[in-house]
């Protein structure tokens, strides 16, 4: 069985004391946490702690290899025994949390993490607490507002270098020996515990615990929290593995915070970028991975503040036109609609940075002075309807005719649009460029293929050695393809249409619809390609046992899609099933 992060971190901390009880609580274990945790907690981990849940992962082949994996590395904490030690007292949901950011006092990982786990059973949690309490020498027992707090010095554990797979070794003795690391050494590692009624709570630091009894005495709880509520009910499904709910009026000065904290043992990029203002527009995030019969999920919503009133132009909407034009073998896509929306809106977003916005200006001014075309206007303006992006087999085309036979890959783009006149004359301007910056080298072609016409850059006029080609498949939809010999695999229409084939129905009939675009990664033929490509470097022996695991996973699909209320994101993991021994 494979256990959560969090509750592995519970094995090493529980040595804790009856204590007085300061609140009743709600007969739900979680609830009763919500009953202590403030409203404006910033971030609420929900973990499920039933193995049966858990040993759903076993039936997927990446979950059964990491299960195995992974044991070897779980070091005895107390030499302590989960099912029989801590499976028979613990709740169903252990929780952990970060605290909200008090005053001008900085927040760090050690004075806001905890982590709080439901108790069902008190008299099999105290024969635990009496064998961890044993340790005296290393155990510091005190009281806060008549909270029994003890403090233990945590002994450093490492698993032994010889439990490591050859592999491993192999990798930790090629590493950089120069890599700076965090300097943890003047830094006193520990665990605080007590115990509230209903759960046990384990922190870094007592600083933790005595902010988490301060906020008791407030009358603003999260049980009163009407999203979180909304966030609780969402997990409490057996196939839900994992929860997340982010305040982020909170959750942004603390993640500013935490990445100042010297201690912190890993950075956080980008933490002095976020801005309120940037996401006033939503209150709350939260997030669920959950089992499914296909595989894994991931699921993120962000609530709204207010419920948004009208729907945009590019809001979600029924789109599945550009999968047609794409054959059933594709390696990836990328679908969506309004590309010129879409960029006008990152454009905005870049040039709020000084240092983005000049990487942008000149940007800009490369595509006019080396094309003479403005690329808002010209190249994306007329691009208004859905497009696609993929990655697709192909025997012709310009990879094919520059690498040789063995890469086999063409890149297709597809694109709708309310103005085919102006995309007209931008093709129009390219093939005039292109003709004159090579004097003559490259010839645009006029060819035709079971009566549609063809438009291709043909290096002296013959068309296997072809630049580029493109299409239009109908009034709207413009292809465009790396070369002429790809073009034929996609004109008038593939043969097997990509929205019909098993491997894509199955990564996405479960995601929401109608939404605004795929992403897809076919990962089993991605990887053949991937292996006959470079048969040199993936046949080294060291990735053998590798494959069969990256293997298992037969595709990954994400999309996103919008209501009134909140955005939603949703990626599925479609794995293989266990094998038989």
């Amino acid at each position: 069985m494979i256990l959560p992060v969090a509750t592995l971190s519970l094995l090493s901390a529980l040595t804790v004391a009856p204590v007085p009880e300061i609140r009743q609580p709600s007969s739900s274990p979680t609830l009763a946490v919500a009953n202590i945790l403030p409203a404006n907690t910033p971030i609420v981990g929900l973990i499920n702690t039933k193995g049966k849940t858990w040993a759903g992962l076993n039936r997927f082949y990446l979950f059964q290899t990491a299960s195995q994996a992974v044991s070897q590395f779980l070091p005895s904490v107390f030499e302590l025994d989960y099912a029989k030690d801590i499976e028979s007292w613990l709740g169903e949901q252990v929780v952990f949390a970060f605290l909200p950011k008090v005053g001008s006092t900085p927040a760090s990982v050690d004075s806001q993490f905890l982590i709080l786990a439901p108790v069902k059973d008190d008299t099999r949690l105290q024969p635990l607490l009496e064998k961890l309490k044993a340790d005296r020498s290393r155990v510091k027992e005190r009281e806060y507002k008549g909270i029994t707090i003890l403090e233990l010095n945590a002994p450093q554990v490492a698993p032994p270098t010889n439990t490591l797979p050859s592999s491993v070794r192999r990798l930790k003795s090629s590493s950089n020996p120069n890599l700076v690391k965090p300097d943890r050494s003047k830094k006193k590692s520990g665990i605080a515990i007590a115990t509230f009624p209903g759960y046990v709570v384990t922190s870094i630091t007592a600083e933790a615990i005595e902010q988490l009894i301060d906020a008791s005495e407030e009358k603003a709880t999260l049980a009163q929290n009407s999203q979180f509520q909304k966030t609780l009910q969402q997990s409490q499904s057996d196939r839900v593995l994992f929860t997340i709910h982010e305040n982020l009026a909170t959750l942004v000065p603390l993640i500013s915070d935490i990445s100042k904290d010297p201690n912190l043992p890993f950075p956080v990029f980008g933490a002095d970028t976020i801005n309120l203002d940037e996401v006033k527009e939503y209150g709350t995030v939260n997030g669920f991975v959950s089992i499914q019969p296909e595989g894994l999920r991931f699921q993120v919503n962000a609530y709204r503040e207010a419920l948004k009133s009208k729907q945009s132009k590019n809001a979600t909407k029924k789109t599945g036109t550009m999968l047609d034009q794409m054959p059933g073998a594709t390696y990836s896509a990328l679908t969506g609609r309004n590309l010129n929306q879409q960029w006008q809106q990152l454009a905005k977003g870049f040039s709020t940075k000084p240092q983005f916005k000049e990487y942008l200006e000149t940007f800009r001014k490369f595509v006019r002075t080396s094309t003479g075309l403005d690329w808002d206007k010209d190249i994306l303006g007329w691009m208004d309807g859905e497009y696609g992006f993929f990655l697709f087999p192909t025997k012709g085309g310009l990879f094919n005719f520059i690498a040789g036979s063995n890469l086999n890959m063409g890149v297709g783009v597809a694109v709708q649009t309310s103005n085919r006149a102006a995309a007209d004359a931008t093709l129009k301007k390219l093939n005039e460029l292109i003709q004159s910056s090579l004097m003559g080298g490259v010839v645009v072609n006029t060819h035709n293929i079971q009566g549609q016409p063809v438009t291709s850059w043909d290096i002296g006029g013959n068309s296997s050695q072809s630049l580029l080609a493109y299409s239009w498949v109908n009034n709207n939809t413009v292809i465009v393809t790396t070369g002429f010999g790809a073009i034929a695999d996609l004109v008038p229409q593939p043969y097997v249409l990509l929205p019909s084939t098993y491997n894509f129905q199955t990564a996405t009939n479960s995601l929401p619809y109608p939404n605004q675009g795929y992403f897809y990664v076919n990962t089993g033929s991605f990887l053949s390609w991937l292996y006959s490509f470079l048969p040199s470097v993936f046949n080294d022996q060291n990735l053998q046992p590798w494959k069969p695991v990256i293997g298992s996973v037969y595709s990954i699909s994400a999309t996103t899609s919008t209501t009134a209320e909140r955005e939603q994101f949703d990626i599925l993991l479609v794995l293989a099933p266990s094998r038989k021994k």
